[in-house]
């Protein structure tokens, strides 16, 4: 059997709707969803089997849809941001008249569980579905199925195990309950205890405490985690539902289907022994021009794998071990960010090189100026061998001329011929 864990982390939870839709599309089966906070709404949607209803919930949900008071004082606090307008009586005011009251007041998302959530369809799912919540009253854990929980209190618990922390905590049959999260944030014990030998654990890295898994030997555990943080806790927005989502979608493709690059998703193999001949290849002319760029006087081929390659592993934070065609598609990572280009798509490695270079020639970015006051940088730096000087700016800097000067007409002459 195979059970999907769904942790928690608030507003973090966009990135499972991406990732069980994009599940659906590969056609992999689950026999049971359980889930922290955000985890035990979101599962309740899924056992539910409207994946559609789920993902228009994320991407209408504003943040009075969860807390009441003022719209757009909600949205500076819960996003942490103050601005030239910041008004630190009315700020004072709401923190003060929320701890008077015991937390943040959830009653608009207590309705909208009631709407959202129906308990005879989750009761009747194929899918089994469960929960976490922490008692208070009597400091004890509750890892429940809805088989257990008695008829008419669905919401009760789901809200009990999304009560975070800064919310008004309420009373469920005379107990305080508090966040599933401050129990177990990843519930994978659940699902273990129950018999299920298949996991796919879906993370947000959110805040809350993770148990160490039991008798994992004869259980397979496939992770799905995040390529980039997924923002904060509170930070209720439909554009940032709308990234997370896709970045769930996409990480999820990669680990089923083995895709390669840390932001960028690539199918398919590089080929070793093209990117290899493609170093080889490169003038005694152009490595002298980049000895001068770094301040080194050597031979051209010990340049190339002495310094210049090992600089490039450097700065992109590489392993020491990393093949050659790990460190092309680290570098061109790198330089499709700094060039903005869209990232969530499926691309083989001679399409994303392609679009660097049509993006460098359609923008037409020099690089050629400028080398002189770098090199004077780079001459004090490098003397220490040390990574820990290279500021983002410089690093940025540094590498994009390094892929100028080799590679601006190498590696691919157009978007669609091999090297």
């Amino acid at each position: 059997m195979t059970g999907l864990v769904l942790e928690g982390g608030g507003a973090k939870g966009a990135f499972h709707v991406g990732a069980v839709k994009a599940l659906k599309e590969m056609g992999i089966e689950y026999d049971a969803v359980v889930g922290a906070s955000i985890g035990s709404i979101n599962g309740a949607l899924i056992a539910m089997g409207d994946l559609e209803k789920l993902e228009s919930l994320w991407l209408n949900m504003n943040v009075e849809d969860i807390i009441k008071g003022d719209e757009k004082l909600l949205e500076k606090v819960t996003k942490f941001e103050f601005g030239s307008d910041f008004d630190i009586n009315k700020i004072g005011n709401f923190l003060m008249e929320t701890l008077r009251q015991g937390g943040l007041d959830v009653t608009p998302l207590k309705k909208l569980l009631k709407e959202i959530i129906n308990e005879q369809e989750v009761r009747a799912s194929k899918i089994e579905y469960g929960l976490v919540t922490l008692s208070l009253s009597d400091l004890k854990p509750i890892e429940i199925f809805i088989e257990d929980i008695p008829e008419g209190k669905l919401h009760d618990y789901i809200m009990a195990s999304a009560n975070f922390p800064a919310f008004k905590i309420e009373k469920m049959d005379d107990k305080l309950f508090v966040d599933g999260g401050m129990f177990d944030n990843l519930p994978i014990n659940m699902l273990i205890e129950k018999g299920y030998e298949h996991i796919i654990a879906i993370r947000v890295m959110g805040l809350g405490r993770q148990r160490k898994i039991k008798n994992k030997k004869n259980v397979a555990i496939t992770m799905i985690k995040p390529s980039e943080n997924l923002g904060k806790t509170l930070e209720v927005s439909r554009e940032k539902a709308a990234y997370n989502i896709k970045m769930g979608y996409y990480d999820t493709y990669r680990v089923f289907k083995t895709l390669k690059g840390k932001m960028y998703y690539i199918k398919g193999d590089i080929d070793e022994d093209l990117v290899f001949n493609e170093l080889i290849g490169l003038s005694d002319r152009t490595l002298k021009e980049v000895g001068k760029l770094l301040g080194i006087d050597k031979p051209a081929k010990r340049l190339l794998f002495e310094d210049v390659i090992p600089l490039i592993k450097q700065l992109l934070g590489v392993r020491d071990n990393a093949t050659y065609g790990e460190i092309a598609l680290a570098l061109y990572e790198f330089l499709a960010q700094e060039l903005g280009i869209d990232r969530f798509r499926i691309l083989s490695f001679e399409q994303l090189v392609g679009l660097v270079h049509r993006r460098y020639r359609e923008d037409k970015i020099d690089l050629s100026s400028g080398r002189g006051e770098l090199t004077q940088k780079l001459i004090g730096i490098l003397s220490v061998k040390t990574n820990a000087l290279f500021p983002h700016k410089l690093k940025a800097e540094t590498l994009k001329h390094l892929f100028f000067m080799l590679f601006e007409t190498g590696f691919l002459v157009d978007g669609e011929i091999p090297l």
